[in-house]
């Protein structure tokens, strides 16, 4: 299994390296592209979220001004708890010398056992 400080992410094709920072290169060009749109247009600064792609398709995002701004909250804090949670795990396999998914495999299966 992969982990971050046995090695692990070493054997991982480089392939899938170059892939996955061309996404991440794409993704930041078309963020930037939207905030020169929105300069170019001069449009007041409420038309233009960093980060939003208009990407809701199950339509959760609120209609009203104030659950807007809820969900924009959820979203920023959730996000730095995840970074929080992965400083951890790093330094929880640091410590321990197993990667997190052997040191809490209970985290890392199914709730419901189905037939083998």
């Amino acid at each position: 299994m992969p982990s971050l400080l046995n090695g692990g992410l070493d054997d991982i094709s480089p392939l899938w390296w170059g892939f996955c920072l061309g996404l991440t290169a794409a993704i930041d060009l078309k963020g930037v592209q939207n905030a020169r749109y929105v300069d170019a247009d001069d449009e007041t600064e409420d038309s233009y979220l960093p980060g939003d792609y208009g990407f809701d398709p199950f339509n959760l995002y609120p209609l009203d001004k104030e659950g807007q701004e809820r969900m924009q909250l959820a979203e920023i804090k959730h996000g730095r708890l995840s970074m929080i949670a992965v400083t951890g795990f790093a330094i929880q396999e640091y410590v321990s010398g197993l990667g997190v998914v052997d040191e809490t495999p209970i985290f890392f299966k199914p709730f419901v056992l189905g037939p083998n």
